[in-house]
């Protein structure tokens, strides 16, 4: 064991508050992983209301587990150190349950390097009753899981909080009986919302498309996504803070669940539905305790602007003498009252994503904004004082051509002067940066048929749009590499043939041209391949409530600009 790695872990419990240590005794134990580094894991809210959600259970206790930073990676293994907790460090294979919290798919090959170092069988199929049970959940998974099927045990398919607690219960039973590993996914299966990959068989044409996907135990032919109906009774809120971790001097808290927009390029909108907003009333204690450790909050929503009382919200905070922060603000409902509010919290910036130029490319993803709407928020922001804009835009949608990406850069221009007219200057007070990502087609979505754009393509567009705004002082381009959106795209629609190169990923070292090299599977297949609207996709078993026809009809309005 290495003394190192250790007094690593004890110096970042000592910058945390709220920390949960809980003795074991005869307890679950459960091992909760973020599959990438402590500072990103910390700072997703998802990952820390699950581990407040197992440790409020009195039979269970959760201990965190992150991807070790490189130079403590090659110091695991110098020292032949099994990966370990942060509360207890306790070994990865000494827990009952290994729970992976995913939120991203180029995460993906993390996961086998956290199973390899801490010394458990990366496939399913090699593991022995005495190693424990391996589940992921997480968007990823209710959007596709199958590129991990291999490699899970099962899968939580839905809001964690609704199901975890069932699962768990379950198995606290089945210890008492003593039951088999195999019993006890079996009896796990039983809980709606639970994935056992290895009870359907899968089969594939001869063009390399999927021929059928069957049940072979007594589970649905289709898995319900589970989801929480009555938000105010789970609010979700930063448990552990520390200065170390993303927006360390935030506290965080989640306003809403879902989005009332359903952009067809976004599966945010179609599996997140209903959108549910939490009360003022149950949100009140939350932020008062998060006003006692932080002087801002921030808050947290597909939509914050769209909260029903987010005026009251606003003020509550204000009225206590707190700061708050959003993480996203939606460009036609945009308030003053909500724009002052962060100006007089410190705000220096505000993000706003028009996502494309034009406003025919608009209305093929269904985002209802003019682009009138856009400059009348720009002079709003500039107005409440606010120096620097942060702007979204996509690139590779379907039906794009080159003169849409040529209005980008005229819409950066004239926005930058609405906001130099608005102020009645000759020159910005800060600056605009634009964020440009590369469009990934997302299951349960009407682009859900649509290939990737070609990477040659992509970086053509940004390199135009780079060129274009070259000159324009106080403009800065950001953009996603095209290379790691390949490889969402892969992972993002892949089946379960995937994983082998998953697994080529790892034995490589995370090098993805060579493990693309050494195995028989070909990712353009998934990535570039436009499928047709009638094929099996390798998510259709997911039940999300949503009719493929629903879809298929906004595909095709989509691609008559409708």
């Amino acid at each position: 064991m290495s003394w190192k790695l250790k007094e690593k872990a004890r110096s970042l419990l000592q910058e945390e508050e709220g920390t949960i240590i809980k003795p074991w005794g005869d307890k679950i134990s459960v091992a909760l992983v973020y599959p990438n580094y402590y500072h990103v894991g910390m700072a997703n809210l998802g990952f820390q209301s699950v581990y407040f959600t197992i440790n409020s259970l009195p039979y269970a206790v959760c201990e965190r587990f992150f991807l070790p930073e490189k130079g403590d990676f090659k110091e695991f293994q110098r020292t032949s150190t099994p990966l370990f907790s942060l509360e207890s460090q306790a070994p990865l294979g000494s827990f009952d349950i290994i729970a992976f919290s995913l939120s991203f798919e180029n995460d993906y090959a993390n996961i086998l390097a956290i199973l390899d170092l801490g010394g458990i069988p990366l496939r399913h199929s090699r593991r022995k009753d005495a190693h424990p049970i391996v589940l992921a959940g997480g968007i990823t998974t209710f959007l596709n899981p199958e590129p991990l099927a291999d490699f899970m045990d099962l899968f939580i398919l839905g809001e964690a909080e609704e199901v975890l607690p069932e699962c768990l219960s379950e198995i606290k039973t089945a210890r008492t009986l003593q039951n088999s590993r195999t019993h006890l996914v079996a009896r796990l299966s039983a809980i709606e919302g639970v994935y056992v990959p290895y009870f359907y068989a899968v089969s594939y044409g001869e063009d390399g498309t999927l021929a059928s996907f069957v049940p072979q135990k007594k589970v649905p032919s289709r898995v319900k996504r589970r989801w929480i109906q009555k938000v105010d009774s789970h609010v979700t809120r930063s448990i552990v803070t520390s200065p170390l971790m993303e927006f360390g001097g935030m506290y965080l808290v989640e306003i809403s669940r879902g989005c009332c927009y359903d952009c067809r390029f976004c599966a945010t909108g179609w599996i997140y539905r209903p959108v549910r907003p939490r009360s003022l009333k149950s949100l009140t204690p939350a932020i008062e305790k998060g006003l006692q450790s932080s002087k801002k909050i921030g808050l947290v929503s597909a939509a914050v602007s769209d909260h029903p009382e987010i005026n009251g919200i606003c003020d509550f905070i204000r009225e206590r003498g707190g700061g708050l922060s959003v993480s996203s603000l939606r460009l036609n409902a945009l308030k003053k009252e909500l724009l002052s509010a962060l100006q007089e919290s410190g705000h220096q910036s505000v993000t706003l994503a028009p996502e494309t130029g034009s406003e025919r490319l608009r209305a093929v993803i269904k985002k209802h904004i003019s682009n009138q709407d856009i400059f009348d928020a720009v002079e709003l922001v500039a107005l409440c004082k606010i120096p620097n804009l942060r702007l979204y835009f996509l690139v590779g949608l379907p039906t794009e051509s080159m003169s849409d990406i040529e209005e980008i850069v005229a819409l950066t221009k004239k926005i930058k002067h609405t906001m130099i007219s608005s102020l009645k200057r000759k020159t910005l007070p800060g600056a605009i940066t634009l964020c440009i990502t590369p469009f990934v087609p997302k299951p349960f979505t009407p682009f859900q048929w649509v290939p990737f754009e070609n990477l040659s393509l992509l970086r053509r567009k940004i390199n135009h749009i780079q060129n274009g705004l070259r000159k324009e002082r106080q403009v800065l381009v950001t953009f996603d590499l095209p290379k790691w959106a390949y490889v969402q795209a892969l992972l993002s629609r892949g089946d379960r043939r995937v994983g082998k190169i998953l697994l080529a990923v790892h034995e490589n070292g995370g090098n993805w041209n060579q493990a693309f090299q050494m195995t028989d599977i070909n990712p353009d297949f998934y990535v570039y391949r436009h499928r047709e609207l009638t094929e099996l996709l390798p998510w259709d078993f997911i039940d999300h409530g949503l009719k493929k026809e629903k879809l298929i009809a906004e595909y095709h309005q989509a691609l008559t600009e409708k």
